[in-house]
């Protein structure tokens, strides 16, 4: 796979495993095959989110906009004055929930008086409102969130922000074999061979697995195999009722 450093070393791999002198039409399997991937996971897609680039300032109305390039997110949080930081109060830990139930809750948030002891980790809500995050705790103007989230990433051969062609991206760095299968997939559709087609699918199917795999069964083989938080508070205990 190393001889694959770029989109011109895609083409040219492909054109040779399978003969073609089609550019364009490899050209046009290629995006086919990244639109396979859009939503694939891979530790290169991920945002630092003690990073000041991945750091969201709130508006008036408490509202975070939802950064352009995020393709999915993982986990949001606010930084606390705890262990050494320079923030204030608890570390606050956003869970998602839907957006119908963000304003809803919302709304009846003032309704129930905030505990007065609370821990060191404070779990919260987000969802997607519009175009924008909104928080319940809700945010003051100003407030800063950390944002941890998988970044989409630039399909080959489209143009960058400066106009130049995309000749190289993360997916094709760590990935490769997604690439080259997902190709000869449509590939081979495209030239009406259904039985080579289902080959390369199932190839490309297992590789994705293996990734998949990392990202959730693999990852927690050094601990406990519980895939959910271990320190999710009831939720009855989120408020004390006037």
């Amino acid at each position: 796979m190393s001889q694959i450093t770029s989109a011109d070393d895609l083409v040219t791999f492909v054109k040779t495993f399978t003969g073609s002198t089609n550019t364009d039409e490899i050209k046009e399997c290629i995006f086919l095959g990244e639109l396979m991937m859009r939503n694939i996971e891979l530790p290169i897609q991920r945002s630092d989110p003690y990073s000041a680039q991945f750091q969201a300032t709130a508006d008036e109305y408490g509202l975070v906009p939802i950064p352009g390039d995020m393709l999915k997110p993982i986990v949001f949080f606010q930084v606390g004055g705890v262990q050494g930081n320079n923030g204030s109060g608890p570390w606050l830990i956003y869970d998602r929930i839907g957006d119908r139930d963000i304003i809803a809750e919302s709304l009846i948030e003032g309704l129930y008086l905030k505990p007065f002891n609370i821990p060191a980790v404070y779990r919260g809500k987000f969802s997607e409102v519009g175009q924008n995050y909104q928080f319940i705790p809700a945010l003051g103007e100003g407030a800063v969130v950390n944002l941890y989230y998988y970044r989409a990433w630039p399909f080959l051969f489209s143009l960058d922000t400066n106009n130049v062609e995309v000749q190289v991206n993360g997916v094709l760095q760590t990935f490769p074999e997604g690439y080259i299968y997902s190709t000869l997939h449509n590939y081979y559709i495209k030239r009406k061979s259904p039985e080579d087609a289902q080959i390369y699918k199932a190839k490309f199917e297992e590789s994705v697995n293996v990734v998949e795999d990392q990202n959730s069964r693999g990852k927690w083989s050094g601990g406990h195999t519980r895939l959910t938080s271990i320190f999710q508070p009831r939720k009855d205990r989120r408020f004390t009722a006037k």
